[in-house]
């Protein structure tokens, strides 16, 4: 029931953009979804990629505290959406890498991001929010090394190897949180398509690209078998729930054996 209405709130919580500081008011807020694709082509002056300061949102990020108390662990079920295949990947050391050794014998929560994003209840806020669920991991003996995280890039042309090191020396110590992305967009492109995370570019008029991807905020609950168990959007992504669901999931992996 949570996924559900987690991806109920998801289409409706998708941030407008407006932009700042363009070449003149005729620019202003000129983003649009264009079909170009100009990731090769050189940026002029007046089109460099936006950054955090260029763009503003209409929701204001904070932490999301439940209006009431969440079930006991074990007290409900977290039935299987689907299953998700494995995919290679390029870890933050640049080594070769697949979705299904990043994992392991372990629950997940595989999380899709990029490092640029400016967008207050989007990338920052699941970064955010793994940050709080990776202490909470490592203060509870009972989860300690039975979950992943996993934090996958869909920038990879940006969000190189060395970018993604920085980001994962964040990590709680012992951690085993990884940073991860694909060889390229080409490859990417399936793995995105079996999680149904929808990502697009946002285009100035003459077809540069602003540097801006329009997403969904999704953050993806895995068991043992990469079934995924839940799909937790800006209403539902707390770190609180999110230990209650692995906690349930590994007392039915219990029972059933």
């Amino acid at each position: 029931m949570i996924a559900a209405v987690a991806l109920a709130f998801a289409g409706l919580l998708v941030a407008g953009q407006r932009v700042a500081g363009a070449a003149s008011a005729a620019e202003s807020g000129a983003v649009s979804n264009g079909s170009a694709d100009s990731a090769g082509a050189s940026t002029s002056s007046s089109r460099r990629p936006l950054g955090h300061a260029d763009v503003s949102y209409t929701f204001a990020v904070g932490a999301f505290a439940p209006a009431y108390t969440p079930p006991a662990p074990g007290s409900y079920e977290l039935p299987p959406i689907d299953t998700v295949g494995d995919y290679p990947l390029v870890d933050a050391s640049g080594a070769a890498t697949t979705l299904a050794s990043v994992i392991g014998d372990r629950l997940a929560v595989v999380s899709f991001i990029y490092a640029t994003c400016g967008e207050a209840t989007g990338c920052p806020m699941a970064t955010a929010v793994l940050h709080r669920l990776d202490r909470t991991l490592a203060a509870d003996a009972t989860l300690a090394g039975e979950v992943a995280l996993v934090t996958i890039s869909f920038d990879p042309a940006r969000d190189t190897p060395v970018r993604l090191e920085e980001m994962q020396k964040q990590r709680s110590a012992g951690s085993s949180w990884q940073f991860v992305t694909a060889r390229d967009e080409a490859a990417l492109a399936p793995l995105l398509d079996d999680f149904g995370q929808s990502i697009s570019r946002l285009y100035w008029p003459d077809g540069t690209w602003t540097g801006v991807y329009r997403h969904v905020l999704k953050v993806f609950l895995l068991d043992r078998g990469r079934r995924v168990r839940n799909v937790y959007s800006v209403g539902f992504l707390n770190p609180e729930l999110v230990a209650g669901d692995l906690k349930t999931l590994q007392m039915s992996d219990r029972t059933s054996k």
